[in-house]
């Protein structure tokens, strides 16, 4: 039982198909209501602190040495991203972890969310429209650190070879293209591409028939 003024540290674990990026984005928006805020320490680890307190007389003044803390650290895992995240202080802080706990838990079986699991079966492919315009350059391995390669657009064929937690290694110009370059890129920035062939042998466009016969 949490109670009030009491000083203490919980710690949850749990491994999400969320992105670190996303997770950050979440506990900005959750946990970094005032007298919180939200500060990014690296790719990978970021704190909530207690910025404000209120004084004796009712004002509000900013914290030094903030005691309450929310430490939010993020791994890459086979299955996806391994949060850990600790609550340090009373239960103001122990709420706000629990929350965020919670909502990205939660999120990956809710098809309404963009937390959910994406999988991307093999085959075509499409990178998802708002990078329209802008060039995607693809991962050389399945890591936020790896160098990249080739840029690729929403109009860039793809082709999806396999899945590994929130990474999909893909082709690059598809099955015929000569060389064909592969890379890695993060499911959520993917959606899968229904097979434009139609059943009596003609290209069908996503608005129709364009009657360019099949190859």
């Amino acid at each position: 039982m949490l109670y009030l003024g009491r000083r203490r540290t919980l710690t949850w674990e749990t491994t999400v198909f969320t992105p670190a990026r996303e997770i950050f984005t979440v506990a900005e928006q959750v946990t970094a209501l005032p007298p919180f805020s939200f500060r990014q320490v690296d790719d990978r680890t970021a704190e909530v602190a207690q910025t404000l307190a209120n004084g004796l007389f009712g004002g509000w003044s900013r914290v030094r040495t903030p005691r309450n803390l929310i430490l939010i650290r993020c791994e890459p895992a086979e299955l996806g991203t391994h949060v850990t995240i600790s609550a340090t202080g009373p239960r103001s802080a122990a709420r706000r972890g629990v929350n965020l706990v919670r909502i990205l838990s939660a999120g990956e079986l809710d098809p309404r969310t963009i937390y959910r699991v994406r999988a991307i079966p093999p085959g075509p492919c499409t990178l998802v429209q708002s990078w329209a315009g802008t060039p995607y350059p693809v991962f050389l391995a399945p890591d936020h650190g790896a160098p990249r390669g080739v840029p690729v657009r929403p109009a860039t064929p793809l082709r999806a070879l396999e899945q590994r937690g929130h990474w999909v290694r893909v082709q690059v110009g598809g099955p015929d293209a000569t060389p064909a370059p592969e890379g890695w890129i993060e499911a959520d920035q993917l959606v899968a591409a229904p097979d434009l062939t139609g059943r009596d042998g003609v290209a069908v466009s996503p608005m129709g028939r364009d009657g360019i016969p099949a190859a």
